[in-house]
């Protein structure tokens, strides 16, 4: 592993994924911080959640090649080290994303108590391009902070040769605080970088033209600090071509709804998801005929991944219903269930 950008950034090798470590802090000093034989052979691609049908831009591969210094620290820090990695995506329709996945960590240098989660809190941000094809331009969403509580962490692996070095890495998890749509055959860039004071140092995951190849465009690299105060190709500050590794997500249901009649209503939840959900809520609806209360709340509490849950109602009236249940979590998960039948007094058949 290999982390160097003039000195920062970590590689891994793609075959042994074995090899040295290499930094320069951004310190007046530039204090070189080294650590070699480091082993990182854990894959923080989350299997559930790739084989999916909520991913819609795939940039992840398996055999990832190393990660990338990615980090912003707030204005007035001292020690500022403003790296940030960018890479491309398109898609041929109109798509609305809900949700990122991305690969990164930290680099845990100069620790006596080594690598480890530091919780910092993560940026997303997207771009438009700049009309050339190869480098971002004006934001087109965001930025959008995503705390560390909001995360989910879906694979977590740790990684040392000495008591003060190395690299603790994941899949990380986020939704987007509102969806964003992108346009059809249109070239958009998305930026994720960590938020905090150095030390540690975060780093966002990538693969290179031999490992995974490239999507579109090489990813783009800018750091004023070091000499990058525009956007410029990976291959520029790095000699090869850089992607990065995230997917984009849609918001395909979450709950499993299935709603059976008698006496009242029955709504059946599953949550076939890839996190555990908390604060699960079904909201059931009925339309039609004469009902007294058409809607009603019930709160199921947390449910996690596979587990099944239920939610009864009664209606009082008559005639011919559609039921509606609606499914909703902290997590922002969703779920949807319709039925139809006839409602005598307190039965529904």
């Amino acid at each position: 592993m290999r982390y160097f950008l003039k000195g920062v950034v970590v590689l891994l090798s793609a075959l042994l994924m074995v090899t040295s470590l290499t930094a320069i802090a951004n310190t007046s000093d530039k204090i070189n911080l080294v650590a070699t034989g480091i082993e990182f052979d854990t894959p923080i691609k989350n299997v559930e959640l790739f084989s999916s049908s909520n991913v819609l831009w795939n940039n992840f591969v398996e055999d990832y090649t190393g990660a990338l210094a990615s980090q912003h620290e707030p204005p007035g820090t001292p020690n500022r080290l403003d790296v940030f990695p960018a890479d491309d995506f398109m898609f041929t329709a109109n798509t609305d994303v809900f949700r990122v996945y991305w690969g990164g960590g930290y680099f845990g240098c100069n620790f006596a108590q080594g690598p480890k989660d530091y919780h910092f809190d993560w940026n997303i941000t997207f771009f438009e391009d700049d009309g050339s094809g190869y480098h971002p331009g004006t934001i087109y969403a965001g930025p959008f902070t995503i705390s560390d509580a909001d995360l989910t962490k879906s694979v977590e692996v740790l990684n040392s040769t000495t008591e003060s070095n190395g690299l603790w890495a994941c899949g990380f998890f986020a939704w987007l605080p509102t969806p964003v749509t992108f346009n059809a055959n249109t070239k958009y860039w998305i930026t994720i970088y960590g938020i905090g004071e150095i030390f540690p140092q975060t780093s966002w995951g990538y693969h290179n033209q031999s490992v995974g190849g490239i999507l579109l465009n090489e990813a783009n690299f800018k750091s004023e600090y070091f000499g990058y105060p525009d956007w410029v190709n990976t291959t520029d500050v790095f000699g090869e071509p850089f992607d990065m590794l995230y997917a984009l997500l849609g918001q395909d249901p979450d709950f499993e709804v299935t709603i059976s009649r008698g006496l009242g209503v029955t709504a059946t939840i599953k949550n076939q998801g890839i996190v555990d959900a908390t604060n699960v809520t079904a909201t059931i609806t009925a339309t039609g005929g004469i009902v007294l209360g058409r809607t009603k709340t019930e709160f199921i509490g947390d449910l996690n991944i596979d587990d099944t849950a239920t939610a009864k109602v009664i209606f009082i009236g008559i005639g011919n219903i559609a039921v509606d249940v609606k499914v909703t979590c902290d997590e922002g998960m969703i779920g949807s269930g319709t039925a139809s039948g006839f409602l005598l007094l307190i039965l529904v058949l």
